[in-house]
């Protein structure tokens, strides 16, 4: 509808139909006192538009005409609201004077459901600001009115609600007190009516200084008085004392003839509990839940239902966003908690003798079976607008004999299990609150100053409740009671996780016992499923997973899952993909110590098996005829299978993370158990110790052939933590191959310093119980760091042990790769000529025919070889080929090698229009998975590819940055000038 300045000026035109608007009137409108230079030429641009727009179509209307400077908008009064507001108001006043107040105030009704929302809303100008006030103003004098017509027609209990709330909005609006005086006054409620005047007077007492105005002085007079004339109607009368008379009135009565009964206004309920006074965020939650009972068109009722775990806050969310929308239910606000986790919920049939009971039906008439009190109660609420709030539901049974079929009704319900197979509108998961929803109720409760004083703390604070809502509302309530406490404190006390839910208490709340209802409605299978499935520290959890863990098939452990996720125990964000809240998952582990069915080291094995046999499968397609897959794989276990090395690669990096997790949980506990009772005496478990925490330190090393990227540093506290089990168990086989692990991962992230010590040792140890398998690997390893070192005849050495073990193995691919390292030795040593003639044989010798990796390394170092002989154009060919086949094959981190090499050829070429972006392609790959020393070569080509182009100045600062990285690493690169022999600038000194 094009910018606000133009929608301004069709307001203007719009509140003025049928008569002209002066250029003046309109820049006044739009602009006020500071119009733009050019005013008039902006409103005939936007009044060109305008008629674009409205004439749409039809390029013969004349609906915006010019007039003068000005101009005439023709439309019909009655498409305008604001125009059709004042028709209604105008019919109200006259069928009020008229005696007709049931038709004065259906036309308000009709007149105020006109608006929607702020009128005019977002539109600048002093025209908009005044119409806005205006319209405001109109409303609420409209509002006023109608509820005056509700207290004549005898409806004062109904308005209690609406006048309490639009005093709170408006509370130096002295009308609505007074209205709100009558209607309890008229209730029956004398008392509360001048406790109202005396808080309508204290108000204004305080914030104007002013005494209430002569009407509500009057009003209040008359109270006190008991002025016959603010008695009630008849109806209301009969209403609130049974219909009885007095004596003397009964005896007159009897003489005259019996006049035809008024109708008895059914009561209006106002059961809503009050809501969190704190409440806090949820905003988008709130936003729909709103449009969803609001919603004016609907020709069903709303049914809203909020499903989440327990404690995550689906009741305060309910209740604070009933309150806010009950003004658009006058007829009345149920509600009912249904005890969906109790031993014996609310049974429907009650809840609905409640409801009936509410709105008028005696006890003695309602009907007994549930059938037909659910046919009273839908045609009690029938042509009713009604909020209906049904907390903790457990099922759809409980729910569907409550659910109205009047649309002028909505339900919000709440619960822990999905409803399945009801005429639900819009349901919604309520999940825990994001980080800073938790700190702002921290803040609030505790106050601004503690939480600034310990912001660190007070992020782990709530960071440990799992951002749980009723988590947070606990340690908070702990704090506010005990001023003394530091919030570094508490966080401490909640680090423990088996003591973690007895601190999460305060007074009656306690997550603990939220979970119990949770946990008491689910299966004895359901219930073994969710204790043994926590007994592992995994992020998430795959079905194959799960049905290894449950010692189960995939199919029922998909089942067993769903119903946990249904039952809102277990999250599933991905498909096929489950995970524990925090807290649930200590909870699930507290029961499995409480019930004695703790298997946590049996289901653990089983996993870890699983696992194992997975890897070993997957590492199979990454180094095909490698023995170190059979080697490691466990005996008689069933994994899972691949099609092609895509899918063992996608499987890798799902799991990756979650191997770690497992892994770093038995090196922990192996740690743990030595720690406390010295070396393992009984034999047995000795060997269960020792059987684990190998096949612990295999799963990682068979995961490692697979490019996880920065998830290199995430695994570093893992292999330490079982370098110090192994150590602790003595057992120099998994220690040597723990340290070969240390080894890799310092390796990738070029601290080769680590890499050679943890090489040096693991070398040892491989050597000293014969783990040839590994020894092969380690040497390969030590020939690379001496390589990156500059040592080249040690670096050879290496290889040579490394490819006489790799024949003895019968490990062709071990060998083939490890004579491509020598090769790219030899390369390093000035020997480029051999090491093509390395490379041409182990391509054509067809030995990576089955593995692209290693094929796409041989093009790699070959490549490279002939970039040393000088051979740039076949260089070129090489590399190019070898970035198409780490395209197809996904291997990432070749591909930033095979590129900046690719620069560099190309700029020897001269050709520097294709070598540029190569260069910078390269360095942005290498800052993506975190390569540091891939980094540093990247940064030194690109400075000589834009030193080249003359860009000198953004040339030195790579070379500096390359420098820097380089001596960082303690890398040989950093003694060697950075500069190319053809440029005049020179590395500053350091």
């Amino acid at each position: 509808m094009g910018y606000p300045q133009q929608q301004a000026m069709l307001a203007a035109l719009l509140l003025r139909p049928g008569r002209v608007a002066g250029a003046a009137d309109l820049s006044d409108a739009l602009w006020g006192t500071a119009p733009p230079a050019k005013a008039v030429s902006t409103l005939r641009t936007y009044a060109w538009r305008w008629r674009r727009i409205l004439t749409a179509g039809q390029p013969d209307l004349d609906v915006l005409v010019t007039s003068g400077d000005g101009y005439r908008l023709h439309v019909p009064e009655q498409s305008i609201d604001a125009f059709r507001v004042t028709e209604l108001t105008a019919r109200a006043d006259r069928a009020g004077a008229q005696g007709r107040p049931e038709q004065a105030r259906e036309l308000l009704w009709q007149a105020l459901e006109l608006w929607e929302g702020e009128p005019l809303a977002g539109m600048p100008g002093p025209f908009a600001e005044r119409q806005r006030q205006r319209f405001c103003e109109l409303r609420l004098t409209l509002l006023e009115e109608r509820l005056a017509y509700e207290l004549a027609l005898g409806h004062a209990a109904r308005c209690v609600p609406e006048l309490t709330e639009l005093t709170t909005e408006h509370p130096l609006r002295e009308r609505p007190y007074g209205l709100l005086m009558t209607a309890l006054y008229q209730a029956g409620r004398s008392a509360d009516a001048l406790g109202v005047f005396r808080g309508a007077r204290q108000l204004l007492v305080d914030e104007l200084g002013v005494e209430p105005g002569p009407a509500l002085e009057e009003l209040h007079q008359r109270i006190l008085e008991r002025d016959p004339a603010l008695a009630p109607p008849a109806s209301e009368v009969l209403s609130l004392v049974g219909g009885a008379e007095a004596d003397g009135e009964s005896e007159r009565a009897k003489d005259r003839p019996e006049p035809p009964p008024s109708p008895r206004p059914l009561p209006i309920p106002a059961h809503l509990p009050p809501q969190e006074p704190d409440f806090i965020g949820r905003e988008d939650l709130v936003d729909a839940l709103d449009r969803c009972l609001r919603e004016p068109e609907r020709s069903t009722p709303a049914v809203a239902v909020l499903v989440g775990m327990g404690g995550v806050g689906k009741t305060s969310l309910a209740l604070h966003v009933a309150h806010r929308v009950r003004g658009a239910f006058p007829d009345g606000q149920l509600y009912a908690d249904l005890h969906g986790g109790d031993a014996e919920p609310s049974r429907p049939e009650v809840v609905l003798a409640n409801f009936l009971s509410a709105m008028g039906i005696a006890a003695d008439a309602l009907p007994d079976d549930i059938e037909a009190r659910t046919a009273l109660f839908r045609s009690m609420v029938d042509g009713r607008r009604m909020l209906i709030v049904l907390d903790n539901v457990r099922d759809a049974w409980q729910l569907r004999s409550l659910l109205p079929a009047a649309k002028g009704c909505a339900v919000v319900v709440t619960s822990r299990n999905r409803m399945v197979g009801l005429p639900v509108t819009l349901q919604l998961n309520v999940d825990v609150f994001h980080s800073s929803e938790a700190a702002r109720l921290l803040r609030r409760a505790i106050g601004e100053a503690r939480v600034a004083a310990e912001p660190e703390a007070a992020l782990g604070l709530v960071e440990a409740c799992g951002f749980l809502p009723l988590a947070v509302r606990i340690v908070a309530a702990r704090l506010a009671s005990r001023p003394m406490w530091s919030i570094a404190g508490l966080r401490e006390r909640l680090a423990v996780e088996w003591r973690r839910l007895d601190e999460l208490r305060a007074g009656e709340l306690a997550v603990e016992a939220v979970f119990e209802l949770s946990y008491r409605q689910l299966t004895a299978e359901q219930a073994a499923g969710f204790r043994r499935l926590a007994a592992v520290d995994c992020g998430e959890i795959g079905v194959a997973a799960a049905a290894a863990m449950l010692a189960t098939d995939a199919a029922h452990a998909e089942d067993t899952l769903e119903s946990l996720v249904d039952a809102c125990l277990l999250e599933s964000r991905v498909l096929g993909r489950y995970r524990y809240h925090d807290l649930l998952r200590a909870f699930a582990r507290g029961k499995s110590r409480d019930e004695r069915t703790d298997e946590a080291a049996a289901i653990q094995d089983r996993l870890l098996d699983f696992l194992l046999s997975t890897a070993c499968e997957a590492f199979r397609h990454a180094v095909p005829a490698d023995p170190v897959a059979s080697a490691f794989a466990p005996p008689g276990v069933p994994g899972l299978t691949f099609a092609d090395l895509g899918a063992a690669r996608r499987w890798a990096l799902i799991e990756a993370e979650d191997a770690r997790a497992l892994v770093a949980q038995i090196a922990s506990a192996t740690a743990r158990t030595s720690d406390e009772g010295g070396a393992v005496t009984d034999a047995a478990r000795y060997e269960d110790e020792v059987r684990r925490l190998r096949r612990a330190v295999d799963l990682l090393i068979a995961l490692s052939p697979f490019d996880v990227g920065n998830r290199y540093a995430e695994l570093v506290s893992t292999a330490d933590a079982l370098v110090h089990a192994a150590v602790r168990l003595g057992d120099r086989r998994a220690e040597g191959r723990a340290r070969f692990l240390r080894c890799t991962i310092a390796l990738a992230a070029a601290r080769f310093a680590d890499a050679e010590t943890e090489a040096r040792s693991a070398l040892t140890a491989c050597r000293e119980v014969g783990d040839t398998v590994v020894l092969q690997q380690v040497l390969n390893d030590l020939g690379l760091i001496a390589q990156y070192m500059s040592r080249y005849p040690e670096a050879v050495a290496c290889f040579t042990e490394s490819i006489a073990l790799a024949r003895e193995l019968g490990h062709r691919t071990a060998e083939t790769a490890t004579m491509v390292n020598a090769a790219l030795a030899q390369v390093r040593a000035g020997n480029p000529t051999e090491a093509v003639v390395v490379c041409r044989e182990v391509l054509d010798s067809g030995a990576y025919a089955q593995d692209s990796s290693g094929q796409a390394y041989a093009m790699y170092v070959r490549g490279l070889a002939l970039q040393a002989l000088g051979e740039h154009g076949e260089a070129v060919s090489w590399f190019e080929a070898c970035l198409e086949l780490c395209a197809s094959a996904g291997l990432h981190s070749r591909s930033v090698h095979a590129r900046y090499r690719l620069a560099e050829s190309l700029r020897a070429l001269g050709d520097l229009e294709q070598a540029l972006p190569h260069a910078e392609q390269a360095l942005a790959q290498c800052e993506d998975i975190a390569f540091e020393r891939d980094r540093g070569h990247a940064l030194a080509i690109l400075g000589h590819v834009l030193a080249d182009l003359g860009r000198t100045v953004e040339a030195h600062a790579l070379w500096e940055r390359a420098h820097t990285l380089f001596t960082r690493l303690d890398l040989p690169e950093a003694a060697a000038p950075l500069r190319g022999p053809d440029h005049e600038l020179t590395r500053a000194p350091g």
